[in-house]
């Protein structure tokens, strides 16, 4: 299948009849590459590879079909192409690479920070120091000392860079269609830190401090799906 982008990816799919999965499953193999909700332009285009499977259903016969893996793929944005093709190497990983063998999946920083330890873990049930009463904890709290540089865990845009009575000052980073980052109680933004700055990863974002709802000098690290 192949397509020029009027309006957007799946608009476009729609008009020549191809299925909606098959723009979900192009959206997530280019999530960590294309940011879908600002790159893609009028003009663009998309090729695509994919199988389908086809089922005979019941006594008459009815054709049905579904989509299966997509094998290869050419996504163009303002006249770049990237590349997409699954590959099963060596050591049996099955994923999608650029033409150079590139890995389209780039993974997250496992922590956005150097920690002396973890002082609170994620829990649906935590006794808060600070409003003393029990709440949700969507989060990992790293213990380290003020000022201790903050990183961004991933390659992305900086959504918020501001300040709010619990977050303190806080971050998020869209990283791609799917995930957000955020790191809260900063005692100060790093340098040219502000809405909109695209970023990158290991880049450092803020310092690590006790604004907002906190007891000691710590990060709140977050990330989210959908």
């Amino acid at each position: 299948a192949t397509g020029i982008i009027t309006s957007s990816l799946f608009a476009s799919m729609s008009e020549q009849g191809l299925p909606v999965e098959l723009g979900q499953k192009l959206t997530d193999i280019y999530a960590w590459d294309i940011d879908f909700f600002t790159e893609i332009r009028h003009n663009d285009y998309f090729r695509v590879i994919y199988e389908e499977i086809r089922l005979l259903d019941g006594p008459e016969h009815v054709e049905k079909s579904r989509i299966g893996l997509i094998l290869a793929a050419e996504f163009n944005t303002s006249g770049r192409s990237r590349y997409a093709i699954l590959f099963d190497n060596e050591g049996g990983l099955e994923d999608y690479f650029d033409e150079d063998g590139r890995s389209l999946r780039n993974q997250l920083l496992r922590a956005p920070l150097s920690y002396t330890r973890i002082s609170s873990s994620y829990s649906r049930r935590r006794f808060h120091p600070v409003l003393h009463r029990w709440a949700p904890h969507l989060g990992i709290d790293y213990a380290a000392p003020t000022g201790t540089p903050v990183m961004s865990t991933g390659d992305g845009t900086v959504i918020t860079a501001s300040r709010t009575r619990a977050n303190g000052n806080y971050v998020k980073i869209r990283h791609n269609n799917s995930f957000i980052s955020y790191y809260l109680h900063l005692s100060r933004f790093g340098k040219g830190i502000r809405d909109g700055v695209r970023v990158k990863q290991g880049q450092v974002i803020g310092y690590v401090g006790a604004t907002g709802y906190a007891t000691g000098p710590h990060l709140d690290y977050r990330v989210k799906k959908n």
